[in-house]
């Protein structure tokens, strides 16, 4: 299914959809082969300098990769075979204020804030709703659950459409929502294969070397492969994580 959409955005790119001419929210500094923005039902197939405007839905491929900066320095890192659509941004087309909103419909991603308020970015992903406090983040998102991995500052994480929110703070904290809670732990208190599952559902922090260096965090490595704490306690709650479906293009 996602190869046969893939091939189906390349098709309609390959027609020359044609560039809106409104001013950017960022550019692509650095993308690995297929990858594309559908925008206002066109494709652009997605190079270095590319530009992205508010409504962009950035897809990629099995390997494509796209590393975007914003005016305002915020980072954004869209993985392999993921989706995500640009919702708003700070400075609106038409010059009126907005906010940081990108939609994270399946994938996997990297976010770190830039220079704006920590009140005007927000992330939504098909389970929760989640603000952000000065942060370097990376997040595994399907249809039925969001994982998020901090590597610095802190994350409030609800689930979508209720007040049920908890604060994912602190190097190498968990975050699990799925539809119905949130549950916070420590990456430390997981071992064996769960441990080695996190590695694939968080490709950038296993390993950078495909990112520029300004989408580098410089915590984060230590997460997934510094041996786990001999002394945490075998009924951590973060033990109690489900496992995470593969991510869906469901949209």
């Amino acid at each position: 299914m996602r190869n046969t959409l893939w091939g189906a955005l390349v098709a309609l790119a390959l027609l020359g959809a044609p560039a809106l001419a409104s001013d950017a929210a960022g550019t692509a500094k650095g993308v690995n082969p297929a990858a594309a923005a559908r925008r206002d039902g066109a494709v652009q197939t997605l190079v270095v300098g590319s530009d992205i405007f508010i409504g962009d839905l950035v897809q990629t491929g099995d390997k494509g990769i796209v590393q975007i900066l914003f005016a305002d320095n915020t980072r954004l890192v869209v993985g392999s075979n993921s989706s995500l659509k640009i919702e708003d941004y700070l400075l609106r087309n038409d010059g009126s204020a907005g906010k940081m909103a990108v939609d994270m419909l399946g994938g996997t991603f990297r976010f770190a804030t830039g220079n704006a308020a920590k009140s005007r970015y927000e992330i939504d992903t098909p389970t929760a709703t989640i603000g952000v406090r000065g942060t370097e983040g990376d997040f595994f998102v399907t249809d039925d659950v969001t994982l998020v991995m901090v590597s610095g500052g802190a994350f409030k994480v609800c689930v979508k459409g209720t007040e049920d929110c908890k604060v994912v703070e602190g190097l190498c904290t968990l975050g699990q929502v799925d539809t119905a809670s949130t549950i916070v732990g420590d990456t430390n208190d997981i071992t064996g294969l769960e441990r080695a599952k996190l590695k694939g559902e968080f490709p950038f922090i296993d390993n950078e070397s495909q990112l520029q260096r300004i989408f580098r965090f410089i915590q984060g490595y230590g997460c997934l492969h510094k041996s786990p704490d001999a002394n945490a306690p075998v009924d951590a709650g973060i033990t109690k994580f489900k496992p995470a479906p593969p991510p869906k293009r469901g949209r």
